[in-house]
C-alpha cells in the first residue's frame, strides 16, 4: 500500500473524526485515512478502467488498518464533482455503500476544492490557484482560489470550459489532472504546474471530511457541469409493451 499523501499509521487517539477519503473524480484514483488530527495510510492507483475492482480491495485493506489498531471509522468523505462520470459514481457507490452497512455520514467534497488543497500556501507566491481536470473534448473542469492559512478561498463558481478561457493573469499555479495534460499551454500563458500535479486528492478528501458538514447518505448526491453523454432513450415504455 502507497503512503502517498500520509505518513506513519494510526497513531495515539486525539481530537477530531476518523475519516476515510475517496476520490475517484480523475484516472488517478486513491483512498486515504484522516486520523482525528493528522494524515493516515493512503492509496492510489492510475486506473483508466477497472476502477471499481481497484478500489473495494483498497479500501478494505485501510479499515484493516483501523481495526489492527483498535480505532473505529467516523465518516467517510469522497469527491461528488465535477469529474469523470463514471468515475465519480464508482467511487460515490463505494462510499455511500461503506456508510449504510455501518450507519455512518458522508462527507461530499468538491473535487476541485480537493485538488486546490493539496498545495501549501507560499508566501513567496501568492497567485491565484488553478484547479484543472480534463472535460474532454478540448475542455476543462476548473476553479481558481485564493491561497490562505486555512481552506483555500474560491474565487468564483466551477466551470465546463476550454483551457484560455479560465486562465488568470499570472502569475499563478496549476494543479489536478487536468493541469499535467495542458502544461505547456499553462506555461506559455506564464503559470506554473505543480510538481505533484496528478496525485491522488484523496489525502486532501479525508482531511477535508474531518472539517466539512457530514450528511445522511441518502442525501449525497453527484455534481455535475455537464450533462453526460449518453441520453436515455425516450420510447422505453412502448419497446417493452412491442
Amino acid at each position: 500500500m502507497s503512503a502517498a499523501g500520509g505518513t506513519g499509521g494510526p497513531g495515539p487517539a486525539g481530537p477530531g473524526p476518523v475519516v476515510l477519503g475517496i476520490d475517484t473524480a480523475a484516472p488517478v484514483i486513491g483512498a486515504a485515512l484522516w486520523l482525528r488530527d493528522r494524515p493516515g495510510p493512503a492509496w492510489q492507483l492510475r486506473a483508466v478502467r477497472g476502477a471499481d475492482v481497484a478500489l473495494l480491495p483498497a479500501v478494505q485493506r485501510l479499515l484493516g488498518e483501523l481495526e489492527r489498531v483498535g480505532l473505529a471509522l467516523d465518516r467517510v468523505a469522497v469527491t461528488v464533482g465535477p469529474g469523470a462520470f463514471t468515475g465519480l459514481r464508482v467511487g460515490v457507490a463505494t462510499a455511500l455503500g461503506l456508510a449504510l452497512s455501518r450507519g455512518l455520514p458522508v462527507a461530499p467534497v468538491d473535487a476541485l476544492l480537493a485538488r486546490a488543497c493539496r498545495v501549501p500556501p507560499d508566501p513567496a507566491d501568492p497567485g491565484p490557484i488553478l484547479a484543472l481536470l480534463d472535460a474532454r473534448k478540448g475542455r476543462v473542469y476548473a476553479a481558481a482560489f485564493a491561497p490562505t492559512d486555512d481552506l483555500p478561498a474560491a474565487l468564483g463558481p466551477a466551470v465546463d470550459l476550454p483551457l484560455d478561457a479560465v486562465l488568470p493573469a499570472p502569475p499563478f499555479l496549476a494543479t489536478g489532472e487536468g493541469a499535467c495534460g495542458f502544461a505547456d499551454r499553462i506555461v506559455a500563458a506564464g503559470g506554473r504546474v505543480h510538481p505533484q500535479a496528478d496525485a491522488s486528492a484523496a489525502p486532501a478528501v479525508a482531511r477535508l471530511g474531518a472539517r466539512l458538514p457530514a450528511l445522511d447518505a441518502g442525501a449525497v448526491a453527484l455534481r455535475y457541469l455537464r450533462d453526460a453523454d449518453a441520453v436515455p432513450p425516450t420510447d422505453l415504455g412502448h419497446r417493452v409493451g412491442s
